[in-house]
């Protein structure tokens, strides 16, 4: 069986065919460590998934980091326009580097390889039921050095609560729309990766994302959100 190896590093969006790659929904959980958005769709029966599963899934959900789509009229390609659909959202909503991955054994799937290589994108499609999805190790880094890159981030996170969630203005109500504010408000610092700021909203409490992009604020953060702490390995934890 062919491995397909990702590191954590970059962005990338996975995109499945649910239909061709029912199984791959079990490596998910493990999978979307690498992947900032995924995006799972099927047109025939309902991927069925194992109890031991479900918690990890619905965690990924409620972070609006996966969606798992069902075609409401079922049929033999229903799978392919949806994930087509999603294939030119996302391209317009991530960043301009965001790495495409689609699973599929489906070849009339290359039409969408093609369009998106030709708005400049990096994609690739492999056969989901003759390759597994693993992660790389990462690229080895010191604790200290680990532990500036959060504080780096976390003062970003920080940074964007202060001057923009607590203003009394209306706050973007949808992930796409938050991400833009975020993108916006650090555009003259090309390093800040609006993702980055985003998660680490999401992993202080500060706001929650639902499975259909919808953003929700904790009403009790009115104080701001204090760096978080160090564990004992010098590391900082969310």
């Amino acid at each position: 069986m062919k491995t397909y190896s990702i590191t954590n590093s970059g962005t990338r969006a996975l995109l499945i065919d649910l239909d061709n790659c029912p199984r791959q929904i079990e490596e998910l959980p493990e999978a979307l460590a690498g992947f900032q958005r995924a995006i799972a769709c099927y047109g025939g029966v309902e991927p069925k998934v194992h109890v031991s599963v479900v918690p990890l899934l619905a965690a990924a959900i409620n972070e609006g980091k996966l969606e798992i789509i069902g075609m409401q009229k079922r049929g033999k390609n229903a799978a392919d326009f949806g994930l087509a659909f999603w294939a030119g959202r996302l391209s317009a909503e991530m960043p301009a580097e965001t790495e495409f991955l689609i699973l599929s054994q489906d070849v009339d799937l290359d039409h969408v390889v093609n369009l998106l290589c030709s708005a400049g994108r990096k994609v690739e499609r492999i056969d989901g039921k003759t390759s597994k999805i693993e992660i790389a190790n990462k690229p080895i880094s010191t604790p200290r050095q680990q532990k500036t890159a959060n504080r780096h981030i976390a003062g970003f996170v920080e940074e964007y609560y202060l001057k923009y969630l607590q203003t009394g203005k209306p706050r973007p109500v949808k992930r796409t729309t938050l991400l833009n504010s975020i993108k916006s408000a650090f555009k003259n610092k090309k390093e800040i990766k609006s993702e980055e700021v985003l998660q680490g909203l999401v992993a202080r409490g500060i706001v929650a994302i639902d499975g259909k992009g919808r953003v929700t604020y904790a009403e009790a953060a009115t104080e701001p959100p204090s760096l978080p702490a160090e564990s004992s390995d010098g590391e900082l934890a969310f």
